[in-house]
């Protein structure tokens, strides 16, 4: 009982923490010089769908095999360091059972601040990409009875391919802390719009 209610007040915490840093994004002067950028990522973030491999065996007991998967990124304008991109700022990533905004059933989610790699953004041509945070990390699993919400770190590496002026293709490996005992590492394939 004491651990449910624990959980239940991390969860809040993080919320709060997360509202506060939605906040100071959306009013620090760096975001307006972005805004354009920001809500093109925002809407692909949102508007975009892919899958969410889970590679484990826990993962797989607890959430199942293949999630509905989104990755939206509010990043700040990138800073160029001979020929990569440096940015970063709020990433919000989604496997679950449904497709967003429906929720419900087994879910994986990672909110929290990240940091991103990359080259530049060229039409027709792959581009490598590494993106590390440390997140409130929650699994939800109807499959096992429990919801849990964790801080923890989550590292992914892949590629972008942008195939056409507002869609990418994005292939990704994430691996996480585990939460809760389950893995929940694994493979994730994204058509972004924008």
């Amino acid at each position: 009982m004491q651990r449910q209610e624990r959980s239940g007040e991390v969860a809040v915490r993080m919320r709060r923490a997360f509202v506060l840093l939605a906040l100071g994004a959306l009013l620090c002067p760096g975001a307006a010089r972005a805004q354009d950028s920001g809500t093109r990522r925002l809407l692909g973030g949102l508007l975009g769908i892919g899958g969410h491999f889970l590679t484990s065996g826990s993962g797989q007991n607890a959430l199942g095999d293949v999630k509905f998967a989104s990755d939206t990124q509010l990043f700040v304008r990138p800073a160029h360091r001979g020929k990569l991109l440096i940015t970063g700022g709020l990433e919000f990533f989604n496997a679950s059972d449904h497709f967003l905004p429906f929720s419900g059933g087994n879910e994986f989610d990672l909110i929290g601040p990240s940091a991103l790699v990359t080259t530049p953004r060229v039409l027709g041509k792959v581009r490598p990409f590494v993106s590390v945070g440390l997140f409130a990390g929650r699994v939800r699993s109807e499959r096992l009875g429990f919801d849990r919400t964790d801080l923890t770190p989550s590292l992914a590496f892949g590629a972008e391919w942008p195939f056409a002026r507002y869609f990418t293709l994005s292939a990704s490996y994430r691996v996480s802390e585990e939460i809760h005992g389950v893995n929940t590492d694994g493979f994730t394939l994204l058509l972004r719009i924008f």
